[in-house]
């Protein structure tokens, strides 16, 4: 039952942490604009981070007794392969540009990092890889469908928007519930070393 619990509060936190990063990724667009990166998609990665990373703080300090270096993970993470992009676009040989790989990318990224972090805590930590890695890649299907949807269908509007956001939305459900019940896998795994 505990296991559930857990598996649907973090569900729910990353999901908000998900909605969340929409505006964040707007806003750092702004700021990007402001002092002349604009464009730079290093701040797609970041945003997503930072809002999941946020939505999450509160679990994963119950957890593990500090948030910080999880939203570190999260922002750094999510934020790499996209900065790669960059790079290599501003050194005139830009890498194919594709938001789900980067994305996917990023989520095995921050995985690897958070794994170590949930070692303190629970054996078996390195499902946490996949299950990252394989949530992120969720979330960033939807994103693609979202685009391919808008684009497809023409679809404008506020019923448009709406279609728009909610599958984006639907993303940060797909990462929250594929890494939910490995936390709550782990979480019934544990040994021992920590509190729920």
């Amino acid at each position: 039952m505990i296991e559930r619990q857990l598996a649907v509060r973090w569900a729910r936190a990353t999901w908000i942490g998900w909605l969340l990063a929409i505006p964040i990724v707007i806003a750092l667009a702004f700021l990007g604009e402001a002092v002349g990166v604009g464009g730079a998609q290093f701040l797609v990665g970041l945003g997503a981070g930072i809002g999941v990373g946020v939505g999450q703080r509160r679990i994963v300090r119950d957890l593990l007794g500090l948030a910080g270096p999880w939203f570190w993970s999260s922002a750094i993470g999510l934020a790499l392969p996209f900065l790669v992009f960059d790079a290599t676009r501003l050194a005139g040989s830009p890498l194919p540009y594709s938001l789900p790989a980067m994305i996917a990318v990023g989520g095995l990224i921050a995985g690897v990092w958070q794994a170590q972090l949930l070692r303190a805590r629970f054996g078996g930590a390195a499902l946490w890889v996949l299950a990252s890695a394989a949530g992120w890649s969720l979330a960033a299907a939807a994103a693609f469908a979202a685009e391919l949807l808008f684009q497809s269908l023409r679809m404008r509007g506020v019923w448009g928007a709406l279609a728009y956001l909610g599958t984006i939305g639907g993303g940060g459900l797909l990462l929250g519930i594929t890494t939910g019940l490995c936390l709550g896998w782990l979480s019934r795994q544990t040994d021992g070393r920590g509190r729920l």
